[in-house]
């Protein structure tokens, strides 16, 4: 089979065409034969092998691509019983194995969802690594339920027209009903985030705290940090009010005083989307969230964050990868399979 991968780490140039053979199914796992590959930065985190991401996969060929929606080939001895050939399905699956940019994958069939019925499969193909983030986020993680009845929500989403801030927005305002307040940078992203509905939207590179003051906002109780949070971290901690949260989902990579967290009883915490397959916990939940994803799409209250189609080809991919490396682009890029 075909398949879009490298054999060293570097620049967009490591990008080329593989033959590889077709996996054998087997254990729990799912043969997808894959129709569309979403684009995330983690793709390039592992073409270059930042903080050792490229090396997860133990292998000498390294695939990236961690969004798939495609039709079940086969399915393995131990799978959970939900899937059989013939079912569309969308997935992320795991950092440490061979990503989706091949014509056919193996995926564990538990961290597998039903494919919305309503989506064609680039559209789909958008959802699942980053709805995985923000559901495992604010309900696995910080807590958070559905239901908003009785609960104070207002949150500052810091970075709300990328791929996370795109289906956030729509997760916390049209089903756990926040009060989101987005931030952009751009002129075309502030209107992203607005007609993805966001309350307000006001600009990270211009100080918060007076701009949230004008719309007459003192704190919020949560923080969904899409980017790199030592960026502004600081100014942001005086923002949540006592029994807040912060949430990131990259690490803070330089030393911070969370001191002033204590008094608040303000709590830090991380969301990494691999984290249960690389340890191997939890998996199951996975496949109940995409689920849950699919039935809310399906029932139109939430939609794909697909902005932009690629070709399935090496220039293709590496145009892809320099969208995310230029951080202009808004909601999700797809590649589709030929």
């Amino acid at each position: 089979m075909k398949a879009l991968g490298h054999t060293r780490f570097g620049g967009e140039e490591v990008i080329e065409w593989l033959e590889l053979p077709v996996p054998e199914v087997t254990g729990h796992d799912l043969l997808v034969k894959i129709h569309a590959v979403g684009i995330n930065p983690v793709d390039v985190k592992v073409r270059t092998n930042w903080g050792g991401f490229g090396e997860l996969q133990n292998s000498s060929t390294v695939i990236s691509g961690w969004d798939a929606s495609g039709v079940v080939d086969a399915v393995g001895p131990n799978a959970d019983g939900r899937f059989k050939p013939g079912d569309e399905v969308f997935f992320a699956g795991s950092v440490a194995r061979q990503g989706h940019h091949r014509e056919y994958s193996i995926v564990d069939s538990r961290v597998v969802g039903r494919k919305p019925a309503s989506l064609n499969f680039a559209e789909a193909a958008a959802l699942p690594l980053t709805s995985l983030t923000v559901w495992e986020g604010l309900i696995d993680n910080a807590g958070y339920s559905l239901d908003a009845t009785g609960e104070n929500r207002r949150v500052l989403l810091v970075g709300g027209a990328g791929g996370v801030g795109s289906i956030a927005i729509q997760l916390m305002k049209k089903v756990m009903g926040f009060e989101v307040i987005a931030t952009a940078s751009r002129q075309a992203s502030v209107q992203h985030c607005r007609k993805l509905g966001a309350d307000y939207v006001i600009n990270h590179y211009e100080p918060l705290a007076p701009q949230l003051e004008a719309l007459g906002i003192a704190t919020v109780d949560l923080v969904f940090h899409t980017s790199e949070p030592e960026n502004n971290i600081e100014e942001i901690m005086p923002l949540v009010a006592p029994f807040g949260k912060i949430i990131c989902i990259l690490p803070v990579s330089k030393p911070i005083d969370t001191g002033s967290l204590f008094a608040r009883s303000i709590s830090l915490v991380y969301e990494l989307m691999f984290t249960k397959g690389l340890f191997q916990v939890g998996l199951v939940r996975q496949g109940q969230i995409l689920d849950k994803i699919s039935a809310l799409v399906d029932a139109g209250t939430i939609h794909t964050t697909l902005v932009d189609v690629f070709p399935w080809t090496v220039e293709g991919l590496r145009a892809a990868h320099r969208r995310i490396e230029d951080r202009n682009g808004l909601g999700k890029a797809v590649l589709t399979v030929v």
